[in-house]
């Protein structure tokens, strides 16, 4: 239980950190969605290079995707966490795309009836 909430805090401290940093600068930052470029040659920024950001969801909490390792990583709401192998860049960009309701529409029937790989990594 110890290393769960530890590894909860990690999460945490990175995806929050950069934000508590520029407000105690004085500086006003809001926690949006990501950029995400339609593009998906090579160089275009699709994703959010692994880092995990704030989803609108009412059972994701955060997600992030590497394009070049072609990982997904989703958060829920009940601290669960989760790794997905070999997505590609428009699931990744339909998944953000369907906030409020990203799992429901696009992460459960793509990536859990589609038969992608993944691992509960906490």
């Amino acid at each position: 239980m110890k290393r769960n909430l530890g590894r909860k805090f990690l999460i945490l401290a990175i995806t929050q950190l950069p934000l508590l940093a520029l407000s105690a600068c004085g500086v006003q930052s809001e926690v949006s969605s990501p950029k995400i470029s339609s593009e998906t040659a090579a160089g275009s920024n699709v994703g959010t290079n692994g880092q995990l950001v704030s989803i609108q969801s009412d059972n994701v909490s955060f997600a992030g995707y590497d394009e070049i390792s072609r990982v997904m990583t989703v958060q829920f709401k009940n601290g669960a966490l989760y790794e997905y192998y070999g997505v590609s860049a428009d699931l990744w960009t339909s998944f953000i795309a369907a906030q409020p309701h990203p799992w429901s529409q696009v992460g459960y029937p793509r990536l859990v009836h589609g038969g992608i790989p993944y691992k509960r990594i906490g």
